[in-house]
């Protein structure tokens, strides 16, 4: 840098940034393993009052359904 010799002193410093982004890597500190977030939410929600709204007409087997949606872990709304 002193030299002025910027593309070599940028050099440098891409190299320094990866040696850090390995360190931190191997001590656990930087995760590189992409993150996929799914938010099926509202279509759960509306699949589980569909087919409680179709089993209105046979309340034992509606409550049966409803039962086993949220002994499953089913939040039902």
């Amino acid at each position: 840098e002193q030299s002025g010799d910027l593309r070599t002193a940028l050099a440098g410093v891409r190299e320094a940034r990866s040696c850090l982004e390995l360190l931190l890597e191997v001590e656990g500190q930087l995760e590189r393993a992409p993150t996929v977030t799914v938010n099926v939410g509202t279509v759960l929600v509306e699949v589980q009052q569909v087919i409680l709204n179709a089993l209105a007409p046979y309340p034992e087997a509606r409550l049966a359904v409803a039962a086993a949606l949220q002994g499953g872990g089913v939040v039902l709304e």
